[in-house]
């Protein structure tokens, strides 16, 4: 009964949101041009009409199939590169600044610089993916690994587990809430990441179709692909919560 009482609360709250959110764009529309603010009526037209033609439609997959190209390298080099920070402190003090490099220079500088060594298509994109996600995940790796309790790490030794079981058992286990966090960070960051770049390298995906938005001046159109992004977003995170964390609670509730 409790949980269910906090899960009602919680929708409670995210309604609300959505509430103060409708009711601010309505105020804004009663007091600006629609060449500003767009009304609800003519986004959520632009919606269904984007969800309903075939050739605007194919640019949700189109930006999908690089954020998760993106993803899956940065996320895959992250995880290796953590692992070894945290078990090797000479190779933390070789990449630590590497890595402190690659999360302070601006993400449209490595824009810049992939226009020219990959061109105007999608690349980009997937490149900038790649130096978004890979510190964050490198970096609360190491963090996770560093801070794996040694009792376990001993216990592992004296019962003679090999490196496979023992990475398997005790250092995977650990560090999955550090590596879980940081990847709902990436992939967050990532959606936002991949449109950017696409509105500035590419003129197809959902980046390319804002930035056809912006150059015709409908306001609404770009409104609604802004949307479907934070939809989108929300539909994996769920998705990635329920079939790829969902091992996550069954160790926790383990004795």
């Amino acid at each position: 009964m409790k949980s269910r009482g906090l899960l009602t609360k919680d929708s409670g709250y995210k309604l609300l949101s959505f509430l103060m959110v409708i009711s601010l764009w309505k105020v804004l529309t009663l007091h600006f041009s629609p060449l500003i603010v767009p009304t609800m009526g003519s986004v959520l037209a632009e919606i269904h009409k984007i969800l309903t033609s075939p050739d605007l439609y194919a640019m949700i997959p189109l930006t999908a199939g690089r954020l998760l190209a993106g993803l899956s390298l940065g996320v895959s080099l992250g995880l290796v590169l953590g692992i070894l920070m945290g078990n090797f402190s000479q190779v933390k003090g070789v990449l630590s600044p590497l890595i402190g490099i690659m999360q302070t220079v601006p993400p449209v500088s490595w824009v810049v610089l992939a226009l020219v060594w990959f061109g105007f298509n999608g690349k980009p994109a997937v490149f900038i993916v790649i130096l978004s996600t890979l510190p964050v995940i490198t970096i609360n790796v190491c963090t996770g690994f560093r801070r794996i309790d040694k009792n376990l790490l001993e216990m592992a030794c004296l019962y003679r587990f090999s490196k496979v079981k023992r990475l398997r058992h005790v250092i995977l286990p650990s560090i999955l809430p550090y590596f879980k966090s940081a990847f709902q960070i990436a992939l967050g960051s990532g959606w936002k990441i991949a449109v950017m770049a696409e509105v500035l390298t590419t003129s197809d995906g959902i980046g390319g179709m804002i930035k056809l938005g912006r150059l015709n001046v409908e306001p609404e159109s770009i409104i609604a692909w802004s949307i479907l992004v934070v939809l989108l977003f929300y539909l994996s995170d769920f998705l990635i919560g329920k079939f790829l964390f969902r091992k996550e609670k069954n160790y926790a509730a383990t004795p």
